[in-house]
């Protein structure tokens, strides 16, 4: 209606979320099919096929935000799993035992599709979901993205042919011929969408930052499952004027901001307030990760799209080398002017967390600034120890006051 009030990204963000669910839930009413799928993964595909997406992964987060962890973890250990698997997988699949969870769960699936380039346990995680829904399973492997151009050009045609694949397999599936025209469609929309949140993730390098990585962790939703939508294009132009006025009043969103903080690794997703709170007392703030970038795509709409997707997938932060890990974490320490590093070991994921030190020593040799490493777990409160943590967090940031004095 004319003159309505344009709505905040915080309310576009409850009511795309709220729609988004609903029409998963209804998609077999309205002739659609549900689809599994991992947080990095060639989405565009399912969405150019009227195939609505749905992650276990994002669930598995609203049920750790809502302290669930445990008591799922625990159901799925009495079957026999163990307590080292990954916090998402457990929180999931103990989900489908307990059937407890904050958003009313989420629908079964028609299919899967994994993508192996987070890591391996996704893939198996998701076997176990084909096998006990009795579904197909497709797995996207995308080899390690090495720096041998010869190399790449290889990886490229498998994974191309791997796309190929799947698409013959949800013609077959679903009846219905694959439209390519509305491939490239959703890919620009996809192109657009990305570079808007990666316009946002870039407004940390503002002093003061208007933003700290809690604020970009919440809102990366968004960008995970209406990838390729309009929708999604629609909330990042909301949220980039948003921040763009905080920045340009100057407010920063730490009061008196002094240390400016990278992050490896996951989210402690428990943790959130608690962190925030410690970190501000000390004008810190954590402004960025390499994990929170891994949705900042581009696109080349020059390109086949099969091909733009393939690229952009296999060459996510944890399937490329350690070494050019730290090259893209030394980018984000010279745009953002980071001066202090958190490093976390994160017991549950081992992929990501795979030679924490060695690239400690990397960014620490290349930039001269400290770090401090701690382990502890992303999601099951059992393996974070409040005292030490908050502790070790504490002398960090006094070893920074030293270091600035």
């Amino acid at each position: 209606m004319q003159g309505e009030k344009p709505k905040s990204a915080k309310e576009l963000a409850k009511e795309l979320t709220a729609q988004y669910l609903e029409e998963a839930r209804t998609a077999h009413e309205h002739g659609k099919y549900v689809a599994y799928t991992t947080a990095v993964s060639p989405v565009e595909i399912f969405v150019a096929h009227d195939i609505i997406p749905i992650y276990p992964e994002n669930h598995s987060v609203a049920c750790i935000t809502k302290r669930l962890c445990t008591e799922l973890s625990e159901a799925m250990e009495n079957e026999g799993y163990t307590s080292h698997l990954c916090a998402y997988a457990r929180c999931d699949l103990g989900y489908r035992l307990v059937g407890k969870s904050p958003m009313g769960g989420i629908p079964d699936p028609d299919f899967l599709l994994a993508c192996n380039a987070q890591c391996f346990t996704l893939t198996k995680w998701f076997e176990v979901l084909s096998r006990q829904y009795r579904v197909p399973l497709f797995v996207f492997d995308t080899p390690q993205w090495i720096r041998d151009q010869e190399a790449r050009k290889s990886i490229l045609r498998y994974c191309v042919e791997q796309l190929k694949e799947l698409i013959s397999a949800l013609e077959e599936l679903t009846g219905k011929r694959f439209d390519y025209d509305r491939l490239r469609e959703v890919v620009r929309l996809s192109d657009e969408a990305s570079r808007l949140y990666r316009r946002f993730l870039d407004m940390a390098s503002y002093k003061p930052s208007p933003i700290t990585i809690f604020d970009a962790l919440i809102h990366m939703a968004i960008t995970v499952y209406l990838r390729g939508t309009p929708q999604a294009v629609l909330y990042y132009r909301t949220l980039v004027d948003e921040v763009q006025q905080k920045a340009d009043r100057g407010e920063g969103a730490v009061p008196n901001e002094r240390f400016r903080l990278y992050w490896e690794n996951l989210p402690i997703w428990f943790k959130f307030r608690d962190h925030f709170n410690l970190l501000a007392s000390y004008g810190a703030a954590i402004l960025t990760s390499l994990y929170v970038h891994a949705w900042s795509y581009e696109f080349d709409l020059q390109k086949d799209p099969l091909e733009t997707l393939a690229e952009n997938y296999v060459s996510v932060f944890s399937n490329v080398t350690l070494e050019e890990r730290a090259e893209m974490a030394l980018d984000l320490f010279r745009r953002y002017s980071l001066n202090g590093m958190i490093m976390f070991i994160n017991r549950s994921c081992k992929a990501v967390s795979f030679a924490v030190h060695e690239l400690r020593d990397l960014l620490s040799e290349k930039t001269g600034i400290p770090a401090l490493v701690f382990e502890a777990d992303m999601g099951d409160p059992r393996f974070y120890s409040e005292a030490q943590i908050r502790t070790r967090i504490e002398a960090y940031l006094e070893t920074l006051e030293r270091l600035e004095g």
